[in-house]
C-alpha cells in the first residue's frame, strides 16, 4: 500500500542523483511511497515497475534498483530466498505517522543476509562507482563485500536464485515463487504489459502450486520454457488482450 511521504530539498541538491538520469530520483521517492515504516519492501522488481511506472514500458527495473544499491541509496538483500530491499537512512530522512503499522518484514543484517543485484551496468551519465561524499545515505553505507556462503540447492524453484539451482537439478514451483525479473522481461519483449505480465505471473503459480500441475519438476531452463509456453496460450486463447 502506498503511502504518503516528505521530499526535503536536499534530495535535488544531492551529486549523485543529480547527473544522472532524472528517472532514477523519481525511482527513489517512488521506493519511499512503496516502502513501511522501517524503509523496507519487498523486492519485486515488476510490481515496483508497475506502481512507479506504469507507463513507461521500455525500463529495466532490475538495473535500476541495482543502481541505486551500487550508488549507496538501498541495500537488495535476501532472507530466506525472499528478496527485499532496504532504503537506506531512511528513518533519518522520514517521519512516518505514529500510527503507521510497524515492519512486518525482516530487516537486513549484513551477517545474516544475503546482497543480490549488484550489476555494475547503469543508465544515465553517472558512472556506478562515483559515489559523492554528500550522498543522502553515504553515512549508513554498511561493507559491500560479496557473501561467498554455500548453500545447498533449493528444494523448490524460487527459495534461491536461480544461478544457484544445478542445471541439472529438477524442482517443483515453490508455494512463494516469484517471478524472476529476466523471465518478466521475456515477456515484455513479446508486449506483455507490467500488470498483465503480473496477473498471468500469478496465474501461473496458482496452476502449479495448487493447481492440476502441482508437483510438477523441471530444471530452470525447463521452468522458463513452460512460462513462454504459458504466455503463447494466454495470447493465444486471449486474442483481444491489450488495448492498442
Amino acid at each position: 500500500m502506498a503511502r504518503s511521504r516528505n521530499i526535503k530539498p536536499s534530495l535535488f541538491k544531492n551529486e549523485v542523483l543529480g547527473v544522472a538520469d532524472p528517472l532514477y530520483t523519481l525511482l527513489f521517492e517512488g521506493l519511499w511511497v512503496l516502502a513501511d515504516r522501517e524503509g523496507r519492501l519487498e523486492d519485486r522488481p515488476l510490481r515496483i515497475k508497475a506502481e512507479v511506472f506504469p507507463y513507461r514500458e521500455k525500463i529495466d527495473m532490475g538495473k535500476m534498483l541495482d543502481w541505486l544499491q551500487v550508488n549507496g541509496f538501498i541495500v537488495r538483500y535476501q532472507v530466506a530466498g525472499k528478496g527485499y530491499i532496504q532504503i537506506l537512512s531512511f528513518t533519518k530522512h522520514q517521519n512516518p505517522h505514529k500510527n503507521e503499522a510497524k515492519s512486518e518484514l525482516p530487516a537486513y543484517i549484513a551477517s545474516s543476509s544475503e546482497e543480490i543485484g549488484t550489476s555494475p551496468e547503469f543508465i544515465g551519465s553517472t558512472r556506478a562507482d562515483s559515489l559523492s561524499s554528500d550522498s543522502l545515505s553515504s553515512d549508513s553505507l554498511d561493507s559491500r563485500s560479496a557473501r561467498n556462503a554455500q548453500t545447498p540447492p533449493p528444494a523448490y524453484l524460487g527459495e534461491q536464485n536461480e544461478s544457484e539451482i544445478p542445471d541439472k537439478a529438477r524442482v517443483p514451483l515453490a508455494s512463494g515463487w516469484e517471478l524472476p525479473a529476466g523471465w518478466g522481461q521475456d515477456a515484455e519483449a513479446l508486449g506483455w504489459k507490467p500488470e498483465e505480465i503480473l496477473r498471468e505471473s500469478e496465474k501461473f503459480r496458482q496452476y502449479y502450486v495448487s493447481g492440476k500441475g502441482a508437483g510438477t519438476r523441471r530444471g530452470i531452463k525447463g521452468w522458463r520454457q513452460s512460462w513462454s509456453n504459458w504466455l503463447a496460450n494466454a495470447e493465444k486463447f486471449t486474442p483481444i488482450r491489450r488495448i492498442a
